[in-house]
């Protein structure tokens, strides 16, 4: 199955075509041709040759036709080919650019190759030009762990696909505020359907690298999983961890009074994975004499 950190770059592209634009500036700082209208279109590279040929997403800036051209059919312009990598794989110097020499010759317009990786590894690894022996193509390649998190609301909402990708892998250490009022300002400025999905991301990319930072982004945005497959996970997750804290307050309260806590309760009272069973005994423990007392049997 595709991580999220595969995923989380191309569901941001198809929900807004615009966002693969945005990245592309950021990256090579250089003018893009004339366009009114940006799409998503066929991941297939495929022409005539045998292989099937499928790049993650290539997204086609367009403009309105011209006196002498076909009235009514947008004209391409430019395709961007965005291509998530995740580990160094050879095999993509050779199918690369027969991805951009067929959407190209299906598009009939310049294409650029994006990749976009987690680390400043990965990328070295991928930036030489890849020699065809009758010229050469260059990789565009945007490190994820590069991007530093944006602070100013105005950036954000111009912005958002930087945004969001940079506080989900590279969370700020330290003061964090003023990035989280901006991941919120980008979120803001999305069509809700996508930024309840786009949400969902940023938490499963928290989780591990900044629990703190996580608290307080859900606090925020007053926060509910809209994508049961990361948010059953992650509320398991939660509910377990809440769980094995109660248990542990539980014998806490007993050995702060004084109360030996026999092997067989230690036992009991850490198998024990019902919340609110363990809130009872909880409550129980601070007027316990004996460690028995918190099951509230008799004899």
């Amino acid at each position: 199955m595709p991580s999220y950190q595969h995923e989380f770059p191309l569901d941001l592209i198809r929900n807004e075509p615009e966002s693969a634009v945005e990245l592309l500036k950021e990256l090579t700082g250089d003018p893009l041709p004339e366009f009114t209208h940006v799409r998503c279109d066929a991941a297939e590279a495929t022409s005539t040759a045998v292989a099937h040929l499928t790049s993650d997403s290539v997204v086609v800036c367009e403009r309105p036709p011209r006196p002498g051209e076909e009235p009514g059919k947008p004209v391409p312009v430019l395709a961007i080919m965005v291509e998530p990598q995740n580990s160094k794989d050879a095999r993509k110097f050779y199918s690369w650019p027969a991805y951009v020499a067929n959407v190209r010759w299906r598009l009939r317009c310049p294409v650029a190759l994006l990749a976009v990786v987690p680390s400043s590894g990965i990328a070295d690894y991928y930036s030489k030009p890849i020699d065809l022996g009758c010229g050469e193509i260059r990789p565009r390649i945007l490190a994820l762990d590069t991007l530093k998190p944006i602070t100013d609301l105005k950036t954000a909402a111009a912005q958002p696909m930087l945004t969001i990708l940079a506080l989900a892998n590279n969370p700020p250490k330290g003061e964090h505020e003023a990035a989280l009022y901006a991941l919120n300002a980008a979120l803001d400025t999305i069509d809700g359907s996508s930024s309840s999905l786009y949400s969902d991301y940023v938490v499963a990319a928290l989780k591990a690298a900044a629990p703190g930072i996580l608290e307080k982004f859900m606090k925020l945005r007053d926060y509910e999983f809209k994508t049961e497959l990361i948010g059953r996970p992650f509320r398991e997750g939660m509910a377990e961890g809440k769980v094995k804290a109660t248990a542990k307050a539980v014998l806490t309260v007993l050995e702060a009074q004084g109360i030996e806590v026999s092997a067989e309760v230690r036992e009991r009272v850490e198998g024990e994975a019902h919340l609110d069973q363990l809130d009872i005994w909880l409550n129980r423990a601070v007027r316990a004499e004996r460690a028995e007392d918190i099951f509230g049997e008799q004899g």
